[in-house]
């Protein structure tokens, strides 16, 4: 007669098994920069569904190219850059995204910046970014800046001369202390344009960009290399420059406004240089998701104009929907259409975040039309070397 006890052992192992398969199967694998989401929208996402979302952390586009890469964790959706999608898609770890399943997605109702960063997109292998990407948000990058610093204000905040100025000590006051974003790929690209050249040039046997753009970094004497920290250290009187995201400077200034300073009072800004480097954060599903069916829920999700409102409430960073703009910066029209009970309960709130959206990303404005450069995938060997020349600064 069959062991009662083999029996008891094999459905316990079978109810284990079947668990955890229901618990993958019902979880998200997120991974994600810092700071970069609204937690609340991950609980009304969950509870919506009644799945689980487990969201990973990574500081730089290389990180989250190795962790896919790698295999340790099998992601069911990832947020890298413009430049690293590319690589994705040439390297065949992201698959094609299912737009029938997007009901929120409109290639039509985006906003004009990140439409620009969508078509500048290379074919990699004869495949279009494009249908392996959603954008997440979009931004530019600029100089953040020190108010308190005498003199440092007169002396960056031309969009014309801001990069060239910035590389350049001698043009800025005496014992200005420089950040720098600490990715070899964006320094390389913005010591190009500090030379009036495009962020996406290839040194090779006709230029001796390595070298010239070695020499502008040396030159520039950064003080320090970082991430989020950049931008604390600005607010905190540490730093005077941060080469970084506009959106860095734009959380700072919404955290300070949550802590009842005016505008009047902040000790920082920003300068976008003209025709800044640009960057869109987009929805990528991995070749080896698991949950491949949750991914678009959780992108379409994101996309749903209401759900983007409340995301961007809490990101710097410039929403892609173009329906979600026109309600930041309008708030009567995001009252008029239900988005917020009442515009008066929140005025000062609802018009700083109008003034910030339209002066950093001035999507309407027919005299400054969006031109920004994003960054292009380089072969891994150019990569190297650029990584190395950064090395070599850094230690020197």
């Amino acid at each position: 007669m069959f062991n009662k006890k083999i029996l008891c052992l094999l459905f316990l192992m079978f109810t284990s098994i079947f668990a955890f398969s229901s618990c993958k199967a019902n979880t998200l694998l997120l991974l994600n920069w810092g700071e970069y989401i609204n937690e609340d929208l991950l609980d009304k996402f969950e509870d919506e569904y009644g799945v689980s979302v487990q969201m990973s952390i990574a500081d730089s586009n290389e990180l989250f190219y190795s962790k896919v890469m790698s295999g340790t964790t099998v992601y069911d959706l990832v947020i890298p850059s413009d430049y690293m999608i590319e690589k994705m898609v040439l390297k065949d770890v992201i698959q094609k995204i299912d737009f029938s399943k997007l009901e929120n997605y409109d290639s039509t109702a985006l906003t004009p910046g990140v439409k620009t960063i969508l078509d500048s997109l290379s074919p990699q292998n004869g495949k279009d970014p494009k249908d392996y990407t959603v954008p997440y948000f979009w931004g530019t990058f600029g100089i953040i800046y020190n108010k308190q610093k005498a003199g440092l204000e007169d002396a960056i905040s031309n969009p014309d001369t801001a990069v060239y100025n910035y590389f350049n000590p001698s043009t800025l006051p005496s014992n200005t202390r420089i950040g720098m974003y600490d990715t070899p790929r964006f320094v390389y690209g913005a010591a190009l344009q500090s030379l009036g050249l495009s962020p996406n040039e290839l040194f090779n046997a006709q230029n001796n960009y390595l070298n010239i753009t070695r020499d502008v970094i040396k030159n520039s004497k950064i003080y320090e290399w970082g991430f989020d920290t950049l931008k604390y250290n600005i607010v905190n009187n540490n730093l005077d420059l941060a080469y970084t995201w506009t959106g860095d400077m734009l959380d700072m200034l919404y955290m300070q406004l949550d802590e009842g300073k005016t505008l009047d009072e902040m000790t920082f800004d920003i300068v976008i240089p003209s025709n800044p480097i640009a960057f869109m954060d987009a929805f990528v599903i991995p070749t080896k998701a698991r949950n491949v069916d949750l991914a678009h829920k959780f992108i379409d999700f994101f996309l749903d104009p209401v759900n983007a409102y409340e995301n961007a409430s809490t990101v710097g960073y410039c929403t892609p929907v173009l329906k979600t703009y026109n309600w930041i910066i309008n708030p009567l029209k995001a009252e008029e259409d239900g988005i917020i009970e009442s515009y008066v309960d929140d005025k000062e709130w609802l018009d700083n975040w109008a003034y910030a959206n339209n002066k950093y990303y001035p999507l309407n404005s027919a005299v400054s039309p969006f031109t920004g450069i994003a960054l292009s995938n380089f072969d891994q060997s150019v990569i190297d070397k650029i990584n190395q020349m950064i090395n070599q600064v850094k230690a020197s």
